[in-house]
């Protein structure tokens, strides 16, 4: 299910985030790893969780796998930067909050129309 995650007042984001109760898969443009799952998404920024700790303050080219009912799974690449890194509440994983530093006009239309299929499928307002 995708729920608006409240913002605390110190934290100022442009873009309401989106948290998923299945997890879209994200990997790396230039190795094809996969890097983690998004917990939550906007179209300013995403928080991901790992297996492995990420480095923080560093540049990524990354995609994310979009599943289909039908045809093979959509991909949307885009660059981000990883700003904070810490502990998941399960200690076996690691969360990283990521501004979205780069997404073609293409890429911002497939990430409006998956927030949009989430509010959608869900019955969720702005």
């Amino acid at each position: 299910m995708a729920t608006p995650q409240d913002d605390d007042a110190a934290e100022k984001r442009n873009f309401r985030r989106w948290q998923l109760i299945f997890y879209l898969r994200v990997f790396d443009q230039d190795t094809g790893s996969l890097l983690g799952h998004i917990v939550d998404i906007s179209e300013g920024g995403m928080l991901l969780v790992s297996d492995q700790p990420l480095p923080i303050d560093q540049p990524f080219r990354l995609y994310l796998e979009v599943p289909r009912d039908t045809g093979p799974r959509q991909h949307i690449e885009f660059e981000a930067h990883s700003l904070w890194s810490k502990n998941d509440i399960n200690p076996d994983f690691y969360d990283t909050g990521f501004r979205i530093t780069r997404l073609t006009p293409y890429a911002l239309r497939q990430l409006r129309l998956l927030i949009a299929d989430f509010k959608s499928e869900f019955k969720l307002s702005d």
